[in-house]
């Protein structure tokens, strides 16, 4: 690797930090999960317990969604030494993504054997909206990837040199992985089966040396399915699988309704389970639509920028150039090409299976072989355009074109994205928390909203509220049609819909949009400047 490559990895680095550590604190906004994995972690600390008064658990049941524990524990550490606070919760997260690029950047550059190319990988990925996004947040998918592409880089690595030390280290990884995030546990596996398969020969060659790094896995890998089956997956399945959708269901029951006698031929035609399964094909299909990837991405505003897909649209073409370049070139081998669209028809599995699709948290992986695609069709066009004599204005217009495209992503997310969607974050609790902790003594009772997702947890994370009492105070409500669970009051604190009349007196009363006849005494202002949250006093 020559200086002036190392050099440019060097700021492709720095760059991608830059982007992920910026403003890291306040924005986005904390939300709900990021609230409870701090939470859940300084309980940890303090007591030794969850919130629920589980002691050191795989799965942590929070909201009844039964996240697993592995980001928990990696971001433990960071609060133990940092306190509880946005930034001990996102470190992990922040530092993971950094290794994805660099790994990514290595993993191109071994199968390719081509620096230039593994530069431009490595830098597409640093530019791209889909994975700045989830490189910002507590997001255990973003964590989940990281050690994906850790271990796929030891798998092919462990073909070169060190084949029980690297193969080893792809197992470890991988299992972290299972350890982190549920959609993990349907991509990595399916993405092992597929390096297996790819690579049955050089595998079956490795016998019996194999056995070791397998029967290490294996052990790893015993807790978590124990506890995937025992509660922690099957109930979050449950909660958002595609069968959670009733909507084929009663689609079915409604066409077999129509007809005037039953028969097998329509009971065939109008199965619920046909069309569960055409749902399912509209669900995985929808992830390659350039509607999702390149103009609006994802419908839930937590998981996009306003007027951005998951990829910049300038990408596009170089995504379809990518595709036909590897198909026809012989940069990757055979084996190393059926890997890469292996690895991008498997992404968006798990996610599919879900009725929120297509969900871009659940599909996330899907970033890394449409980076490699895009970083293709960029290296082939610069590479056409070298021989022509006009390459300096090809090149010139390439970079102005690529520079205006990312500054518009980088506008869009870091300037109106908080404007635009301030109710898909929980802004304005950082501000209210600590106003209602300083005022609530003068008061019996606070009654807060409950329009915004989970405040309880919000309100335990920002006034560090002592686990030991949280532990014994809260009562979790009875799980809703998609397994989620609440709580509604604990010490002086109720959360609800806010009905005037029926609030008593003595009470501090925090409202959204509900109509109270009295006058604010306070208001808390979401970024766009609208009203997010209105205090009262009621005497």
């Amino acid at each position: 690797m020559k200086l002036n490559q190392k050099i440019i990895l060097i700021l492709i680095l720095i760059t991608a930090f830059f982007l992920r550590i910026h403003k890291i604190s306040s924005f986005p906004a904390i939300n709900s999960d990021e609230a409870a994995i701090g939470y859940n972690d300084y309980s940890l600390i303090q007591t030794g317990k969850d919130e629920h008064n589980v002691s050191w658990p795989l799965h942590f049941n929070s909201f009844g969604d039964y996240k697993p524990g592995g980001y928990f524990y990696l971001s433990l550490p960071f609060i133990k030494i940092l306190g509880l606070n946005l930034l001990a919760v996102r470190l992990p997260n922040i530092i993971l993504s950094i290794l994805t690029i660099f790994f990514l950047y290595k993993l191109v550059a071994l199968l390719s054997k081509n620096i230039n190319l593994a530069l431009i990988s490595a830098a597409v990925l640093t530019f791209s909206p889909w994975h700045i996004h989830f490189s910002r947040g507590g997001w255990e998918s973003s964590a989940a990837l990281s050690f994906i592409v850790i271990g796929i880089y030891f798998f092919f690595k462990s073909m070169e040199e060190k084949f029980l030390l690297n193969l080893s280290l792809f197992i470890i990884s991988f299992v972290c992985s299972l350890y982190i995030y549920h959609s993990a546990r349907i991509i990595a596996p399916l993405l092992a089966l597929s390096l297996f398969i790819i690579y049955f020969n050089f595998i079956k060659s490795k016998l019996p040396k194999i056995f070791i790094p397998i029967l290490i896995g294996t052990i790893l890998t015993i807790p978590v399915l124990f506890s995937f089956l025992n509660n922690g997956g099957t109930t979050r399945f449950n909660g958002v699988g595609i069968t959670a959708d009733k909507g084929p269901l009663l689609r079915s029951t409604e066409l077999l309704n129509q007809h005037q006698s039953l028969n097998i031929i329509n009971r065939g035609i109008d199965n619920k389970r046909v069309l569960y399964f055409i749902s399912w094909v509209q669900k995985y299909t929808s992830h390659f639509d350039l509607n999702f990837l390149a103009t609006n991405g994802d419908a839930v505003p937590r998981s996009k920028s306003p007027e951005l897909g998951q990829i910049n649209l300038i990408d596009v073409p170089f995504l379809i150039i990518g595709i036909i370049f590897l198909l026809k070139s012989n940069i990757y081998n055979r084996k190393v090409k059926i890997f890469i669209l292996s690895f991008l028809f498997i992404s968006p599995l798990a996610s599919s299976l879900t009725f929120q699709a297509p969900s871009a948290l659940r599909s996330l992986s899907m970033v890394i072989p449409l980076s490699i695609l895009i970083s293709l069709g960029i290296f082939s066009f610069i590479e056409f355009i070298t021989k022509n004599k006009f390459k300096n204005i090809f090149i010139f217009f390439l970079i102005l074109i690529y520079t205006y495209n990312i500054a518009y992503s980088i506008d869009s997310y870091f300037f109106h994205y908080e404007k635009r969607y301030p109710t898909a974050w929980q802004y304005g609790f950082s501000e209210l928390v600590p106003y209602i902790e300083k005022e609530k003594n003068k008061y019996d009772n606070v009654f807060v909203t409950n329009k915004y997702d989970q405040p309880y947890i919000l309100f335990l994370f920002y006034s560090k509220y002592p686990p030991q009492l949280a532990q014994k105070q809260m009562n979790w409500t009875t799980a809703d049609q998609f397994g989620f669970t609440t709580v509604n009051h604990f010490d002086k604190y109720t959360f609800e819909k806010i009905n005037w009349s029926k609030i008593p007196s003595n009470s501090l009363v925090v409202s959204s949009d509900e109509i109270v006849p009295s006058e604010p005494i306070k208001i808390i202002n979401f970024p766009n400047g609208q009203p997010g949250f209105k205090i009262y006093s009621k005497l």
